[in-house]
């Protein structure tokens, strides 16, 4: 999910491609915008900075230790210092606004949260909310850094992959703050909203902090996409839940196992609400909810429920980046069934050999996705008996 990626396949999308859209119109996107001018984002971040300065100049909060008001923008290279400290363990909130252009005619955009990331002293790990609140703990004693990404750092140490010269291009306006509290954000939040708010952002933080969402135990956030505990939770009853819109986010569980262990994936889910309107094949319609395996090579192969392809058809993620790594397989397909728990099993060795046929010897995890920035449409769904079974009869249940 890269926005460089997408920008280059998007002005490389075909007269059928662009057709197929066309006849989509509003059924597909939640609406059809003309384009911003330099002028509105000014004003956006012109508001923006006098409204969070008066209301922290009014609440005059005693848990407030520091803060900074910030601009990402198009031009800038990750990583910014922010010219404030925070020690390990403290708690810092932000909270961003604007947004990130892909393709302007096709209304193409992602939410500030979505590829807003931080982290202290220059060190693992990256922190991504997903969403345009959130609250980092300091993982180390030292100086705060951000930067925009869309899936493009090439690993967890913030190193981009894409060129520096395209990575500039990119049309960005986010504006936010770093709040860096004294205790709990909760209750510095709290201190905040009794005197007023902006745009909504500090009630949204503090609902997000007093839900306490988390995620699956033993699952993790991939390295470039964050935002998954708002995503993905486990109920109860084991089930993981699984509801996004407009976001992005990939889960992993670390899972090593030979192909000779004849490895096995099997899970029951229940789709309730495909978040792609049209074939997922071509990358402005490119929303998904998938469980997949990554290997041992770097691939990954991800199997889901189609709106419009056929059961059985496999393909490259239509990404530019991803395309490289990253095989779908259609498992399910169309508006039948939707609602219903439905059981499926994968030989994952078989499957590798066929669509991929890397030197890959292994799985090494598995991972729950739910990609959804391009059209804005909600997906949902259930996950159950997540398992992976050998051929000497063990099986790791997940």
């Amino acid at each position: 999910m890269c926005l460089y990626c997408l920008a280059r396949a998007s002005a490389a999308l075909s007269r059928r491609d662009m057709l197929r859209m066309g006849a989509l119109g509003a059924a597909a996107l939640p609406f059809v915008a003309s384009p911003a001018t330099a002028e509105s984002a000014d004003l956006v971040r012109d508001d923006f900075k006098r409204d969070m300065e008066a209301l922290i100049a009014r609440a005059r909060s005693g848990a407030l230790v520091s803060y900074r008001l910030f601009e990402i923008d198009g031009d800038d290279l990750p990583w910014i210092d922010l010219g404030l400290a925070a020690a390990k363990g403290q708690q810092v909130s932000f909270l961003v606004a604007g947004r990130m252009w892909i393709a302007r005619p096709y209304d193409l955009w992602f939410k500030p949260g979505l590829v807003f990331h931080a982290r202290t002293r220059g060190k693992r790990p990256i922190y991504s909310p997903g969403v345009d609140t959130g609250t980092m703990i300091a993982a180390h004693d030292g100086p705060l850094e951000i930067a925009r990404s869309a899936a493009q750092f090439a690993d967890a140490d913030g190193r981009l992959w894409t060129p520096e010269a395209e990575y500039r291009k990119q049309e960005v306006k986010i504006v936010g703050v770093a709040l860096v509290w004294k205790g709990e954000a909760l209750s510095g939040l709290e201190s905040l909203a009794a005197a007023g708010d902006v745009n909504g952002l500090v009630a949204a933080e503090i609902a997000r902090l007093k839900a306490g969402h988390k995620l699956p135990e033993g699952w993790n956030d991939l390295f470039s996409l964050g935002g998954g505990a708002e995503v993905f939770g486990r109920e109860a009853n084991g089930e993981i839940v699984c509801e996004s819109a407009g976001s992005a986010s990939i889960i992993e569980r670390p899972l090593p196992l030979a192909f000779a262990s004849r490895p096995k994936l099997g899970w029951r889910w229940k789709i309730d609400q495909l978040p792609s309107a049209k074939a997922e094949d071509v990358a402005p319609f490119h929303d998904y909810l998938s469980i997949g395996v990554k290997f041992e090579d770097g691939q990954d192969l991800t199997y889901f429920w189609s709106a419009g392809l056929p059961t059985g058809k496999v393909f490259r993620c239509p990404l530019a980046g991803w395309s490289a790594v990253e095989t779908h397989m259609v498992v399910d397909s169309g508006a039948a069934g939707l609602g219903e728990w439905r059981a499926l099993e994968r030989d994952v060795a078989a499957d590798y050999a066929a669509h991929i046929g890397g030197p890959a010897k292994a799985i090494s995890h598995i991972w729950l996705l739910a990609i959804t920035p391009f059209q804005r449409r909600r997906g949902a769904c259930r996950y159950a008996d997540i398992r992976v079974a050998t051929a000497d009869g063990a099986v790791t249940r997940l």
